[in-house]
């Protein structure tokens, strides 16, 4: 006669140890993917943060609008900087409010410094008593204007 030997049933528990260690590995990779993706977008926050507070402290003061002619007509706009930094403008457009003629002309190089001023001066064929918008872009996205009625 044969006698029975007492095994143990190791099968329950390394399947138990398989399914452990793979809802381990699955865990730790779905924390690190959301860790990942939770970092991407708080840097994304941060930036748009910073670019909205820094368009809020832009402000531009157009201290001096004159029409002039040496030959050919020509505007002058001078530009003061009254904001808590540093700005760049992009585009200054003139328009012809009466008869819908506008001149945008681009800037690439035009940074003025806070507390700064600088002027911008550019032939267009101005009219006499005619009323004109102008219009200044800066790198930010910001628009200032004025109206401003032709000597």
């Amino acid at each position: 006669m044969f006698k029975a030997k007492k095994r143990r049933a190791l099968s329950a528990v390394v399947t138990g140890a398989i399914l452990l260690s793979a809802v381990s590995v699955m865990g730790i990779t779905i924390v690190a993917w959301a860790n990942s993706n939770l970092q991407t977008h708080q840097a994304e926050l941060d930036q748009i943060f910073a670019d909205n507070h820094n368009k809020i402290n832009e402000r531009i003061t157009i201290e001096h609008i004159w029409f002039g002619t040496d030959g050919t007509k020509f505007y002058n706009v001078t530009l003061g900087n009254t904001g808590t930094l540093g700005l760049n403008v992009t585009e200054i457009k003139i328009h012809d409010i009466d008869f819908g003629q506008i001149q945008p002309t681009p800037y690439s190089n035009a940074g003025i410094l806070k507390d700064e001023s600088m002027s911008f001066q550019e032939y267009f064929p101005w009219v006499s008593d005619r009323l004109y918008e102008i219009s200044i872009t800066t790198n930010r996205e910001n628009i200032f204007q004025t109206e401003v009625l032709a000597p």
